[in-house]
């Protein structure tokens, strides 16, 4: 290797690196000198290696020419192109799963050098993420998260604005990379289901594996829910083949724990809220204003726990971190304490309250199980109507559209049905698909349903019409700075359009 500022601060010989990653070239590679690692063209830089990986909606191996001219000096694809006269080409069988393996040597394999748990689930990741850097901090333990909602190395926390939960391998092991450098002995990695299915994670050294409920999401890359159910299952297998890997796993989930807990893994851990026979039992759940208290039954010793954050499922999410961080290094009572400590988690139940006479709270919910999950808990503390405001994302899984109508109908007073990311599809014809499940669940137009595209007028409509004793929940977009459309991506916060509807319904 020599010294050069670019990126790590290397160059290394491609046939070097190719090595470094455990990849085999059919013939011999050029000896030219790779400064750094791209799998977008438009982030070619003179000296990389540019990676054609094939996309949902572009395919690399198109942009292999663009590549060239930017000033790369070699190209990594699935196939032959023709990128220059004099750039070489090699190829492998899945530039995916050698990108992963070329991130992880590029920067030194930082997964080794730490524990890290990842956390994959429908519902909960982030705020389990969170609750387990939380639980780790407080145990003295100088821990990172990388989560949908932010990065967090010890106290310092940065927003994620990329609207991915877990990013291309590249960025993944460059982040890995910052939290090893400044110091992260732990880091707590929300892993989603594209991640493991498109190789992104392939090369990190997980320690732990933590499973939140798994229901149904992203039927329009897994196909069925037995699909999504594979993709998840990977990074249990990514753990396995450590002889300390450890499994947390949801006992009380009927669908993924069968499946999961005959997989081979050093330990094991279970939770649940209602299965004794689990390791970790939370006991006299109940939740109130100030959040959610429980007793929780573990291995280490028995504690009670009061919870800021709202949603009696909060006490599962609570449980799965403690799990985690109990058998990877914390102290019991200062792994209680770091998750009760935990004021907020972003677009996660998140209250709004600047004095009106009625309830307002905001959350990511996006899946059926979550929305449902989320009014039948708001219901409970609702003393007037509940309202639901809420679309479903354009381009992705169509079927939850009708699901969640029918949801939103059953269980709310109101529904209020509007944009979330339409994307390219027409965004009235989305809504319309989401109405009328709700009305076939029993909401009637005009009365207890509207449609209004725009979210900050149906954010607005539903403030202005809500009444003492009422309960607002904006469900969907939670922590996201941005709502994706056809022309591009607009500015978005949940949190200043609640809260400015508020301020304007308050004079």
């Amino acid at each position: 290797m020599y010294p050069l500022s670019l990126d790590c601060g290397y160059v290394i010989a491609l046939a070097d690196l190719l090595s470094a990653a455990g990849i085999t070239p059919t013939a011999p590679v050029a000896n030219v000198l790779v400064s750094g690692i791209v799998h977008d063209s438009r982030e070619v830089l003179p000296g990389s290696l540019f990676v054609a990986v094939t996309g949902r909606r572009q395919d690399g191996h198109g942009h292999a020419a663009a590549a060239a001219a930017a000033g790369a000096i070699a190209v990594l694809a699935e196939h032959e192109v023709n990128p220059s006269p004099g750039v070489p080409v090699v190829v492998v069988d899945n530039s995916r799963i050698a990108l992963s393996a070329l991130a992880a040597a590029w920067f030194h394999h930082p997964s080794r050098a730490m524990t890290v748990a990842g956390i994959t689930g429908t519902d909960g990741k982030t705020t389990t993420s969170t609750m387990l850097w939380a639980a780790w901090q407080a145990a003295a333990l100088h821990a990172g998260e990388i989560s949908t909602v932010d990065f967090r190395e010890g106290d310092t926390v940065t927003a994620n604005t990329t609207r991915l939960t877990t990013m291309e391998a590249l960025e993944t092991q460059r982040r890995l990379a910052g939290l090893r450098d400044a110091g992260c002995t732990h880091v707590a990695l929300e892993t989603s289901s594209h991640a493991l299915e498109m190789h992104r994670v392939d090369d990190v050294e997980y320690r732990a594996a933590v499973y939140t409920r798994i229901t149904s999401e992203h039927l329009d890359v897994h196909r069925d829910r037995e699909g999504y159910l594979t993709a998840k299952a990977r990074l249990l297998g990514l753990v396995s083949a450590r002889e300390d890997g450890l499994a947390v796993l949801d006992r009380d989930d009927d669908f993924a724990y069968p499946r999961l807990s005959v997989m081979g893994v050093a330990s094991r851990l279970t939770y649940s809220v209602a299965d004794p026979r689990a390791d970790l039992m939370a006991e006299a759940v109940t939740s109130g204003p100030e959040g959610v208290r429980l007793r929780a039954r573990t291995p280490w010793g028995d504690a009670e726990m009061q919870l800021h954050l709202a949603g009696r499922f909060n006490a599962a999410n609570a449980l799965a971190a403690l799990a985690t961080a109990c058998a990877t290094g914390a102290r019991f009572d200062s792994a209680v304490a770091g998750i009760a400590s935990l004021e907020r988690v972003d677009g996660r139940m998140e209250r709004i309250d600047l004095g009106q006479p009625f309830g307002v709270v905001i959350d990511y919910a996006h899946t059926t199980d979550a929305l449902e999950k989320v009014l039948i808990e708001l219901r409970l503390a609702t003393q007037g109507r509940l309202w639901v405001v809420f679309g479903s994302a354009g381009e992705r899984d169509v079927e939850k559209r009708a699901a969640m109508g029918e949801a939103a109908g059953r269980l709310a007073d109101v529904v209020v049905v509007t944009d979330e990311d339409p994307r390219s599809e027409d965004r009235l014809s989305i809504c319309e698909q989401i109405a009328a499940a709700a009305e076939r669940a029993g909401a009637r137009r005009g009365d207890s349903l509207h449609v209004i595209p725009d979210r900050a007028e149906a954010i607005g409509r539903a403030v202005g019409a809500a009444a003492a004793g009422d309960m607002i929940l904006c469900a969907g977009k939670g922590h996201e700075s941005s709502i994706l459309t056809a022309t591009g991506s607009l500015p978005w916060s949940e949190r200043a359009t609640v809260e400015a509807a508020v301020r304007a319904r308050l004079g």
